[in-house]
């Protein structure tokens, strides 16, 4: 501790996920604290569910009041939002999350042992909710921070703009002090047994998807082989076909992923997600995961066979939107340490963001920055020049551009053969859903649904990525590939293909065919469309649905957690079909099409 604190705490120091409670925030002013007027500013981490620091309403979640022992010392509090870079008010309203940092002035006149504390949470009229900690423990070494950024003069620490980059370095305290609070798992909710290729893995879940504490596998589950326990918590087992028998909470476990199909098997992945390194993460949330963090979890928590950081970087733009080159290495790094053929693979990516909207751009090798990040990359067809062969783009459309209705990227078709259509923003099958659709907040354009791209010519698979940025891979979207071996050309090959398909989360099974070829297939035929529909769910399904040209065509009604079906369709010409399929819990897959041309 500096002189210019005697001591600081935080209260309570532990808490369990998404709990709330009134936190105390407490300096004890030391002697080389400035005698003339401060600033201490308070940097809250902020991921999911954790109420933002606010003095909008006092009865609101996360109210803050601050409490000055001396009473001839003045003070004023105001919050600042890292999106927006303004103090919060009447006049200037608080982004979406991005108000996580209190400014507290201090007059001078402090004195050794006097104590500043804010109370955020604030309860001390008796109708104060609190304030609501994160429902997401990204790793077993996780802890909730606050930062204490001291400032000897009120002329500095403002404007913050979360993070360094080029033409900005963030405001440099005269001292910094961490303090941290433990997030606690809640009890087992559910389990789910992943089958893997090589593996199983029995995953043990609190309401929030963090890993609950299992200490005594024997008293929950009846397993049929012996388990290892891995640092995220996960049970390991070497048969991939053992037999679980779970005695406490739900329960569900993924069908065998060998040999789907002609000697293919399915392997799960996430290609769309965010790290610490992206702009929106460094300045809403805080959040802390790394590159190699976040590969960890994919593969040890996750259970995914492929991974793919993609976080922003719009060369175009000005720099507060690059990657920055020392992060950039420091993602090849990762990538280069994490990727083993055959067990787990992961892929170097960005996101990229222009008129034409979003679009995720996963590389075959690991460019150089300076390539990545000239300026006269201001279209994605300028890297599809640069990377035929070597890279795969991916759209996706809750950031839908601002391009008219209608229109679409051009000089990009031999690089982007699929569209993800599910996240963490919900589905963007077709505008009008029901199971598993969008919070009406959320964008939704006709002409950005994958059913517009059906009904008008195009040629594109379907798949489905998390668009995590909260350090919760593999949830909320994942695709399946159909391929021979776990190797990077054999994932792209696959993808490029058309042989994928997306799910909102469930280990779905899905096979689907026409005239005996995989989905993804375009088939020159005159003959009788002949399907065939091969579904196993973790839950029990509710439905299976086939499409034609996007447009509903035929609905089945499957009894139990299988299906399977051969159908005939009696329609001729050019068209196109896939499946939706869906379970009792409104988990979905859905798959790529077929095309028939004449």
């Amino acid at each position: 501790m500096s002189t210019v604190f005697k001591d600081a705490s935080i209260s309570p120091d532990e808490i369990l996920a998404g709990d709330s409670t009134e936190f105390s925030i407490k300096v004890n002013i030391g002697s080389g604290y400035t005698k003339e007027a401060s600033r201490l500013v308070f940097d809250f981490s902020s991921t999911l569910g954790t109420s933002c620091p606010t003095q909008e309403v006092n009865e609101a979640s996360g109210y803050i009041e601050t409490y000055v022992s001396n009473p001839d010392v003045t003070y004023k509090t105001r919050c600042w939002d890292l999106d927006y870079k303004h103090y919060v008010d009447r006049e200037h309203k608080p982004s979406r999350e991005a108000m996580r940092m209190v400014v507290v002035d201090l007059d001078g006149g402090l004195k050794e042992g006097d104590t500043v504390e804010l109370r955020w949470g604030e309860t001390l009229g008796g109708f104060g909710p609190g304030a609501k900690v994160t429902t997401v423990i990204p790793r077993p070494d996780y802890k909730a921070r606050v930062d204490i950024r001291y400032f000897d003069s009120q002329e500095k620490g403002i404007p913050d703009h979360g993070r360094d980059y080029i033409g900005y370095t963030r405001p440099v305290p005269d001292y910094l002090l961490r303090l941290e609070y433990t997030i606690i798992p809640r009890t087992l909710k559910r389990s789910r047994l992943i089958r893997k290729t090589d593996k199983a893995m029995l995953v043990p879940y609190d309401v929030f998807w963090n890993i609950a504490k299992v200490d005594d596998l024997s008293e929950i589950y009846d397993c049929s082989a012996d388990a290892t326990k891995n640092e995220q918590g996960i049970f390991e087992f070497a048969d991939k076909n053992v037999q679980v028998v779970c005695k406490k909470a739900d329960y569900s476990e993924s069908a065998s992923m060998d040999n789907v199909f002609e000697g293919k098997n399915i392997y799960w992945g996430d290609i769309h997600t965010h790290s610490a390194y992206s702009i929106d993460c460094a300045q809403r949330s805080g959040m802390d995961m790394t590159p190699e963090r976040l590969m960890k979890f994919a593969r040890d928590r996750a259970a995914l066979d492929f991974y793919a950081v993609t976080d922003h970087h719009e060369p175009h733009h000005d720099p507060i939107n690059h990657i920055g080159k020392d992060k950039w290495l420091d993602t090849m790094q990762a990538v280069n340490k994490m990727n083993v053929e055959g067990s787990f693979l992961v892929f170097p990516g960005i996101e990229f963001r222009n008129e034409f909207g979003d679009i995720c751009l996963v590389f075959n090798d690991e460019p150089d920055y300076d390539d990545i990040t000239r300026p006269e990359l201001a279209h994605v067809s300028e890297f599809a020049k640069t990377y035929e062969g070597k890279m795969l783009a991916i759209p996706h459309f809750h950031g839908p551009g601002s391009e008219p209705v209608g229109t679409w990227r051009k000089g990009i078709e031999n690089v982007c053969p699929v569209l993800e259509i599910y996240s963490d923003h919900g589905s963007y099958e077709r505008v009008d859903i029901v199971e598993n659709g969008r919070a009406w907040c959320k964008t939704a354009r006709e002409d950005r649904c994958a059913d517009f791209f059906l009904k008008n010519g195009y040629r594109y698979g379907i798949v489905a990525n998390s668009d995590d940025h909260k350090g919760h891979i593999g949830v909320n979207g994942l695709t399946a590939v159909y391929a021979e071996n776990l190797t990077r050309e054999a994932i792209f090959d696959a993808y490029f293909k058309r042989h994928v398909y997306g799910t909102t989360n469930a280990r779905i099974r899905l096979l689907f065919t026409g005239n005996d070829k995989l989905m993804g297939s375009v088939l020159n035929t005159n003959e009788p469309k002949k399907f065939f529909i091969d579904v196993v769910g973790e839950k029990p399904l509710k439905m299976v649905e086939l499409f034609r040209n996007g447009d509903f065509y035929k609905r089945f009604y499957p009894q139990g957690i299988s299906f399977k079906t051969e159908f005939t369709a009696p329609e001729r010409g050019k068209d196109n079909w896939y499946v939706r399929a869906t379970q009792l819990d409104n988990h979905i897959a859905y798959s790529s099409p077929v095309w028939y041309e004449d």
